[in-house]
Protein backbone atom coordinates (compact mmCIF):
# COMPACT_ATOMS: atom_id res chain seq x y z
CA UNK A 1 0.00 0.00 0.00
CA UNK A 2 2.39 2.84 -1.03
CA UNK A 3 2.37 6.86 -1.43
CA UNK A 4 3.57 8.51 -3.81
CA UNK A 5 4.19 12.52 -4.11
CA UNK A 6 2.22 14.19 -7.39
CA UNK A 7 2.51 17.74 -7.74
CA UNK A 8 3.62 18.26 -4.59
CA UNK A 9 1.31 15.82 -2.09
CA UNK A 10 1.52 12.18 -0.87
CA UNK A 11 -1.05 10.26 -2.16
CA UNK A 12 -2.18 6.94 -1.42
CA UNK A 13 -2.33 4.07 -4.12
CA UNK A 14 -2.71 0.45 -4.45
CA UNK A 15 -2.09 -1.62 -7.39
CA UNK A 16 -3.06 -4.87 -7.82
CA UNK A 17 -3.41 -7.47 -10.63
CA UNK A 18 -1.41 -7.74 -13.69
CA UNK A 19 -2.29 -8.20 -17.53
CA UNK A 20 -1.91 -6.13 -20.54
CA UNK A 21 -3.97 -3.50 -19.83
CA UNK A 22 -4.31 -0.83 -16.55
CA UNK A 23 -7.96 0.18 -15.01
CA UNK A 24 -7.87 3.45 -13.17
CA UNK A 25 -10.36 3.60 -10.41
CA UNK A 26 -11.23 7.31 -8.92
CA UNK A 27 -13.53 7.04 -6.27
CA UNK A 28 -16.27 10.30 -5.24
CA UNK A 29 -16.93 12.87 -1.78
CA UNK A 30 -17.58 10.68 1.17
CA UNK A 31 -16.78 7.47 -0.33
CA UNK A 32 -12.57 7.01 -0.65
CA UNK A 33 -10.97 4.37 -2.81
CA UNK A 34 -12.22 1.39 -0.76
CA UNK A 35 -15.15 2.26 -2.23
CA UNK A 36 -13.92 -0.02 -5.41
CA UNK A 37 -13.38 -3.40 -3.61
CA UNK A 38 -15.61 -5.07 -5.42
CA UNK A 39 -14.11 -3.75 -8.62
CA UNK A 40 -11.20 -5.01 -7.69
CA UNK A 41 -11.20 -8.10 -6.80
CA UNK A 42 -13.12 -9.08 -10.09
CA UNK A 43 -10.69 -7.47 -12.55
CA UNK A 44 -7.35 -7.85 -10.78
CA UNK A 45 -8.07 -11.53 -12.06
CA UNK A 46 -7.15 -10.16 -15.65
CA UNK A 47 -6.21 -6.42 -15.74
CA UNK A 48 -3.56 -4.08 -13.66
CA UNK A 49 -5.98 -2.05 -11.38
CA UNK A 50 -5.15 1.10 -9.81
CA UNK A 51 -7.11 2.58 -7.03
CA UNK A 52 -6.14 5.75 -5.18
CA UNK A 53 -7.51 8.35 -2.32
CA UNK A 54 -7.90 11.67 -3.67
CA UNK A 55 -5.82 15.02 -2.61
CA UNK A 56 -7.63 15.75 0.55
CA UNK A 57 -9.39 12.83 1.06
CA UNK A 58 -8.81 9.69 2.30
CA UNK A 59 -5.17 8.11 3.20
CA UNK A 60 -3.64 10.77 0.88
CA UNK A 61 -2.47 14.28 2.45
CA UNK A 62 -5.19 16.20 3.83
CA UNK A 63 -4.17 19.42 2.27
CA UNK A 64 -5.55 22.29 1.92
CA UNK A 65 -4.53 23.69 -1.51
CA UNK A 66 -4.83 21.99 -5.16
CA UNK A 67 -8.38 20.50 -4.50
CA UNK A 68 -10.59 22.21 -7.50
CA UNK A 69 -11.35 19.07 -9.77
CA UNK A 70 -9.38 20.61 -12.38
CA UNK A 71 -5.95 20.77 -9.80
CA UNK A 72 -7.45 16.90 -9.36
CA UNK A 73 -7.54 16.33 -12.82
CA UNK A 74 -4.13 16.97 -13.07
CA UNK A 75 -3.03 14.65 -10.20
CA UNK A 76 -4.64 12.05 -11.81
CA UNK A 77 -3.13 13.01 -15.60
CA UNK A 78 0.36 13.32 -13.20
CA UNK A 79 -0.34 10.01 -11.36
CA UNK A 80 -1.08 7.79 -15.41
CA UNK A 81 2.55 9.35 -16.37
CA UNK A 82 4.20 7.57 -13.83
CA UNK A 83 2.29 4.49 -13.70
CA UNK A 84 0.56 3.84 -16.75
CA UNK A 85 2.04 6.13 -19.46
CA UNK A 86 0.46 4.06 -22.22
CA UNK A 87 -2.75 4.90 -21.02
CA UNK A 88 -5.36 3.12 -18.43
CA UNK A 89 -9.09 2.86 -18.86
CA UNK A 90 -10.33 5.03 -16.36
CA UNK A 91 -13.48 4.95 -14.41
CA UNK A 92 -14.72 7.38 -12.10
CA UNK A 93 -17.62 7.82 -9.83
CA UNK A 94 -19.49 11.19 -8.64
CA UNK A 95 -16.67 13.70 -8.16
CA UNK A 96 -14.21 11.17 -9.49
CA UNK A 97 -16.27 11.17 -12.83
CA UNK A 98 -16.09 14.95 -12.98
CA UNK A 99 -12.48 14.68 -12.69
CA UNK A 100 -12.63 12.16 -15.75
CA UNK A 101 -14.01 14.18 -17.91
CA UNK A 102 -11.72 16.60 -17.64
CA UNK A 103 -8.48 13.97 -17.75
CA UNK A 104 -10.38 12.23 -21.23
CA UNK A 105 -10.66 15.92 -22.73
CA UNK A 106 -7.12 16.91 -21.80
CA UNK A 107 -4.98 14.50 -21.46
CA UNK A 108 -6.68 12.07 -24.37
CA UNK A 109 -2.97 10.13 -25.25
CA UNK A 110 -3.97 9.14 -21.19
CA UNK A 111 -7.19 7.49 -21.45
CA UNK A 112 -8.20 4.95 -23.68
CA UNK A 113 -11.74 4.75 -22.42
CA UNK A 114 -14.18 6.12 -19.78
CA UNK A 115 -16.93 4.71 -17.57
CA UNK A 116 -18.54 7.19 -15.72
CA UNK A 117 -21.14 6.57 -12.76
CA UNK A 118 -23.07 9.45 -11.53
CA UNK A 119 -21.54 12.40 -13.68
CA UNK A 120 -22.54 15.88 -14.73
CA UNK A 121 -20.86 18.21 -16.96
CA UNK A 122 -22.40 20.96 -15.52
CA UNK A 123 -21.63 23.57 -12.85
CA UNK A 124 -23.62 23.16 -9.47
CA UNK A 125 -26.94 24.46 -9.85
CA UNK A 126 -27.38 27.74 -7.35
CA UNK A 127 -30.33 26.34 -5.88
CA UNK A 128 -28.39 24.08 -4.10
CA UNK A 129 -25.61 25.95 -2.43
CA UNK A 130 -27.61 27.22 0.72
CA UNK A 131 -28.04 23.97 1.58
CA UNK A 132 -24.27 22.77 0.59
CA UNK A 133 -23.42 26.12 2.50
CA UNK A 134 -25.48 24.61 5.53
CA UNK A 135 -24.24 21.14 5.75
CA UNK A 136 -20.38 22.14 5.48
CA UNK A 137 -21.23 24.88 8.17
CA UNK A 138 -22.57 21.56 10.84
CA UNK A 139 -19.73 19.70 9.58
CA UNK A 140 -17.07 22.10 10.52
CA UNK A 141 -18.46 22.57 14.00
CA UNK A 142 -19.98 19.24 14.69
CA UNK A 143 -18.29 16.75 12.43
CA UNK A 144 -19.90 14.26 9.75
CA UNK A 145 -22.00 12.03 12.27
CA UNK A 146 -25.09 14.57 12.57
CA UNK A 147 -25.33 14.75 8.73
CA UNK A 148 -24.79 11.09 8.26
CA UNK A 149 -28.62 10.41 7.18
CA UNK A 150 -28.72 12.97 4.53
CA UNK A 151 -25.32 11.57 3.02
CA UNK A 152 -27.00 8.39 2.90
CA UNK A 153 -29.74 9.75 1.34
CA UNK A 154 -27.65 11.00 -1.03
CA UNK A 155 -25.48 7.72 -1.64
CA UNK A 156 -28.04 5.07 -1.78
CA UNK A 157 -31.42 4.93 -3.99
CA UNK A 158 -34.77 4.95 -2.09
CA UNK A 159 -35.29 0.86 -2.98
CA UNK A 160 -32.19 0.15 -1.56
CA UNK A 161 -32.47 1.95 1.75
CA UNK A 162 -35.92 0.56 1.88
CA UNK A 163 -34.89 -3.12 1.20
CA UNK A 164 -34.46 -5.17 4.74
CA UNK A 165 -32.02 -7.53 2.17
CA UNK A 166 -29.67 -4.21 1.82
CA UNK A 167 -29.43 -3.36 5.29
CA UNK A 168 -25.60 -4.84 6.07
CA UNK A 169 -24.58 -2.91 3.34
CA UNK A 170 -25.97 0.06 3.92
CA UNK A 171 -24.39 -0.23 7.73
CA UNK A 172 -20.98 -0.58 6.19
CA UNK A 173 -21.01 2.53 4.75
CA UNK A 174 -22.70 4.49 6.80
CA UNK A 175 -19.60 3.48 9.24
CA UNK A 176 -17.53 4.46 6.54
CA UNK A 177 -19.50 8.23 6.36
CA UNK A 178 -19.05 8.66 10.12
CA UNK A 179 -15.42 8.42 10.18
CA UNK A 180 -15.15 11.41 7.79
CA UNK A 181 -12.72 13.96 9.18
CA UNK A 182 -13.53 17.38 9.63
CA UNK A 183 -11.51 18.38 6.85
CA UNK A 184 -13.96 17.09 4.12
CA UNK A 185 -15.68 19.83 3.87
CA UNK A 186 -12.59 21.50 1.83
CA UNK A 187 -13.25 18.76 -0.76
CA UNK A 188 -16.97 19.26 -0.37
CA UNK A 189 -16.63 23.36 -1.35
CA UNK A 190 -14.30 22.67 -3.98
CA UNK A 191 -16.58 20.33 -5.97
CA UNK A 192 -19.87 22.53 -5.37
CA UNK A 193 -17.79 25.60 -6.82
CA UNK A 194 -17.11 23.66 -10.09
CA UNK A 195 -17.50 24.92 -13.47
CA UNK A 196 -19.00 23.97 -16.23
CA UNK A 197 -16.88 21.50 -18.30
CA UNK A 198 -19.96 21.24 -21.14
CA UNK A 199 -18.00 23.28 -24.06
CA UNK A 200 -15.06 20.61 -23.58
CA UNK A 201 -17.46 17.14 -24.27
CA UNK A 202 -17.07 17.05 -27.81
CA UNK A 203 -13.04 16.89 -27.27
CA UNK A 204 -13.28 13.45 -25.64
CA UNK A 205 -12.63 10.78 -28.85
CA UNK A 206 -12.42 7.86 -26.46
CA UNK A 207 -15.25 5.07 -26.06
CA UNK A 208 -17.72 6.17 -23.32
CA UNK A 209 -20.11 4.41 -20.82
CA UNK A 210 -22.00 6.29 -18.80
CA UNK A 211 -23.95 4.87 -15.98
CA UNK A 212 -27.16 6.19 -14.60
CA UNK A 213 -28.59 4.95 -11.47
CA UNK A 214 -32.36 5.88 -11.76
CA UNK A 215 -32.86 7.02 -8.37
CA UNK A 216 -30.04 8.97 -7.77
CA UNK A 217 -30.67 12.52 -5.87
CA UNK A 218 -27.47 14.67 -6.82
CA UNK A 219 -26.82 14.02 -9.88
CA UNK A 220 -30.63 13.75 -11.74
CA UNK A 221 -31.01 11.59 -14.74
CA UNK A 222 -30.93 14.82 -17.08
CA UNK A 223 -27.67 15.78 -16.38
CA UNK A 224 -26.07 12.28 -16.85
CA UNK A 225 -28.29 12.20 -20.47
CA UNK A 226 -26.92 15.27 -21.24
CA UNK A 227 -23.24 14.08 -20.97
CA UNK A 228 -24.20 10.85 -23.20
CA UNK A 229 -25.19 12.98 -25.81
CA UNK A 230 -22.61 15.69 -25.80
CA UNK A 231 -19.69 12.71 -26.20
CA UNK A 232 -19.70 11.62 -29.50
CA UNK A 233 -20.93 7.77 -29.96
CA UNK A 234 -21.29 7.77 -26.21
CA UNK A 235 -23.41 4.86 -24.74
CA UNK A 236 -25.11 5.42 -21.73
CA UNK A 237 -26.79 2.71 -19.58
CA UNK A 238 -30.04 3.62 -17.11
CA UNK A 239 -30.17 1.09 -13.91
CA UNK A 240 -33.85 1.07 -12.77
CA UNK A 241 -34.06 0.78 -8.78
CA UNK A 242 -30.59 2.43 -7.67
CA UNK A 243 -29.26 5.32 -6.81
CA UNK A 244 -25.81 7.49 -6.55
CA UNK A 245 -23.22 5.01 -5.93
CA UNK A 246 -24.26 2.06 -8.91
CA UNK A 247 -21.14 -0.08 -7.83
CA UNK A 248 -21.97 -0.38 -4.24
CA UNK A 249 -25.86 -0.80 -4.82
CA UNK A 250 -25.67 -3.61 -7.78
CA UNK A 251 -21.91 -4.73 -7.59
CA UNK A 252 -22.54 -7.45 -9.70
CA UNK A 253 -24.55 -5.61 -12.59
CA UNK A 254 -22.04 -3.23 -12.43
CA UNK A 255 -18.90 -5.70 -12.53
CA UNK A 256 -20.74 -7.89 -15.89
CA UNK A 257 -21.41 -4.52 -18.05
CA UNK A 258 -17.98 -2.99 -17.15
CA UNK A 259 -16.45 -6.25 -18.21
CA UNK A 260 -18.67 -6.05 -21.46
CA UNK A 261 -17.80 -2.83 -22.72
CA UNK A 262 -13.90 -2.82 -21.53
CA UNK A 263 -13.52 -6.19 -23.81
CA UNK A 264 -15.65 -4.75 -26.69
CA UNK A 265 -13.38 -1.46 -26.71
CA UNK A 266 -10.22 -3.86 -26.23
CA UNK A 267 -10.93 -6.14 -29.17
CA UNK A 268 -11.67 -2.69 -31.69
CA UNK A 269 -8.21 -1.70 -30.28
CA UNK A 270 -6.66 -4.46 -30.96
CA UNK A 271 -8.41 -4.59 -34.40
Amino acid sequence: MPDITIRGARLHYEETGAGPETILFIHGLMLPSESWEAQRDRFAQTRRVITYDLRGQGRSKHAKKGLGLDSLAEDAAALLRLLAPDGAHVVGFSMGAFIALRLGARHPALVRSLTLVGVSADAESWRKMPAYAAMIALVTLAGVRPVAPRMMQILFGRSVLADPARATLVARWRSVVDALPKSIVRAAAASALRRSVQGELAQIGVPVLVIAGEEDRPVPLHHQIAVATAIPGAEIEQVPATGHAVMLEQPEWFNTRLARFLSLKSAVGRS
